[in-house]
């Protein structure tokens, strides 16, 4: 998601909310099912998820280049749990890391995990206030278990804000890193890598998702390409980053991160929607990727 102004809230959050929301309605069996989310959206995206008429005005007809972006939002997340879990019962991952949460309810949906991690969620202020308040509405507090890490990202460093949160860079994390990078420049980029590199002990994970550039489009994906890139500009949320899977595994070597899983829009086709028709192909120009914090070589 892109960066908001600090002194508002964030709609990217609810939406993506309303797009979680309505797939466990509408689209069973759910991919992922989100059971918290219709409880954290506005009352306008709760009635759009829950009525047939309004959710097909909404999502297909008004917002239909959007589409394959809601079918992205959902598989991105799907592999993100899946491999936190994966983490925790066998890597000792005790932390959880969530950039940009937004509206994530992981922290209402963790389960049997919860006396075994801790969850740090990261956002601008406005956007956390905002959270609070509703996790708080549907949940009765906050999870013993969860620090909101409040940061603004003109004035502060994420490394330090964590740490002064309780974050223990000894021990093992599992960071999430959705629909953000290609709204930043790439030394906004670097720079969130090598805090998050500063962090991470060894066997650390990191999952994050990332836009290609043009030339890797398929001929049949440039059309909604370039409506999703006007769509978005037209909001002022320009989309400007770019990476190729080799670029993307040289930036995270470079801050001694290694890859261990790859996720193509064609991977992800294959992995959860095959012999689906009742959701389109997620978005041709994005990719998501889980990496793993190497151990530092011993000097001899």
């Amino acid at each position: 998601m892109a960066t908001e102004h600090k002194q508002k809230a964030s709609t990217t959050a609810i939406l993506v909310a309303a797009i979680r929301a309505s797939h466990l309605i509408w689209n069973q069996p759910a991919i992922f099912s989100d059971t918290y989310a219709l409880q954290m959206v506005t009352p306008f995206w709760r009635q759009v998820a829950k009525n047939r008429l309004l959710n097909w005005l909404i999502k297909d007809a008004l917002l239909g280049v959007l589409k394959p972006i809601h079918t992205e939002a959902i598989l991105r997340v799907r592999f993100t749990e899946d491999r936190l879990r994966e983490a925790v019962s066998t890597k000792g991952v005790g932390q959880y890391v969530i950039l940009g949460a937004g509206l994530d309810t992981f922290s209402l949906r963790q389960g049997d995990l919860a006396d075994r991690l801790r969850i740090f969620e990261v956002d601008q202020p406005a956007s956390q206030a905002m959270k609070r308040e509703r996790v708080i509405a549907v949940n009765g507090s906050v999870p013993d278990n969860l620090t909101f890490v409040p940061v603004d990202f003109e004035t502060d460093h994420l490394d330090e804000r964590l740490r002064d949160s309780g974050f223990d860079a000894g021990t093992p994390a599992f960071f999430s890193w959705l629909g953000t990078t290609y709204y930043l420049t790439g030394n906004a980029i670097s720079d969130t890598l090598d805090r998050i590199s500063s962090l991470a002990a060894a066997g650390s994970r990191l999952v994050f998702d990332y836009k290609y550039p043009r030339e890797m489009v398929p001929p049949a994906g440039i059309e909604f390409t370039e409506k999703l890139e006007k769509f978005v500009a037209r909001r002022g949320e320009p989309m400007i980053s770019t990476f190729t899977p080799d670029d993307m595994n040289a930036e995270l070597a470079r801050v001694g991160f290694e890859e261990l899983d790859s996720v193509s829009p064609a991977e992800a086709t294959e992995r959860y929607l095959k012999g689906r028709t009742d959701m389109p192909a997620p978005a041709p120009n994005f990719a998501f990727a889980l990496f793993a914090k190497k151990s530092r070589k011993k000097k001899q």
